[in-house]
């Protein structure tokens, strides 16, 4: 598998704090199907600090999926444990795990901005030279290290969509054998809008769309 989904994230953010998020969202965990099958770590976070610090990290035993509750937001990160699934059904899955996980906090709390994360590694040993190809001119040429980030903007259902792009050599370890490469970040968010909430219609058709731009097709679009 030359390019491997890292993780997959998707967070909501809260339009008020929540006090006590492991009383809110207590039933999350069987909302979603009890994926999150570890003892839940409760984390005794001081008021002072800010509200986007985890009170509550909610694991599953082997570890691929991540639920973090803070008093202003919710992050649910799938992690590749494993080369036994495609990119194409690690999305597939974590399309299914935000849906449950957008129906569960909307009955709770009002939501005013989405964020989407994926990250890819794909394997290169002439990294430094497709991207030098790819992204830039000879004037970087003899570089050791290159990188860049841009940010593509859209609207959609009346919102400005960020697409932020992060793109650089890296190394990685796979199945036990350091690779070299170049790491993928797609970072898609929304600007929150004064005095309105997402409905769950709109959040979910939101982040199907969006989906498709974290597809190993689309990642790999942009490296070639």
């Amino acid at each position: 598998m030359k390019t491997r989904i890292i993780t997959l994230q998707f967070a909501l953010f809260l339009r008020d704090i929540v006090a006590r998020p492991d009383i809110e969202f207590s039933s999350l965990n069987a909302d979603m199907l009890n994926i999150f099958d570890a003892m839940p770590q409760m984390i005794p976070v001081p008021r002072e600090l800010p509200p986007e610090v985890p009170v509550v990290v909610l694991t599953s035993e082997k570890k691929e999926y991540t639920c973090n509750l803070s008093r202003s937001r919710v992050d649910f990160v799938l992690q590749r444990t494993s080369d036994d699934k495609s990119n194409s059904d690690l999305l597939k899955d974590f399309n299914a795990k935000v849906a449950g996980l957008v129906k569960s906090i909307l009955s709770k709390q009002e939501v005013i901005r989405f964020g989407m994360v994926a990250r890819y590694f794909h394997q290169d040993n002439d990294a430094l030279q497709t991207l030098r190809k790819t992204f830039f001119s000879s004037a970087v040429d003899g570089a050791e290290e290159l990188s860049l980030r841009f940010n593509k903007v859209t609207e959609s259902f009346g919102y400005t969509v960020n697409d932020i792009h992060e793109i650089g050599v890296a190394e990685a370890v796979t199945n036990g054998k350091l690779e070299k490469g170049i790491l993928i970040q797609r970072d898609i968010n929304n600007l929150p809008m004064s005095g309105k909430h997402f409905d769950y219609k709109t959040l979910l058709e939101l982040s199907k769309k969006y989906a498709s731009r974290i597809s190993e097709n689309e990642i790999e679009t942009l490296i070639k």
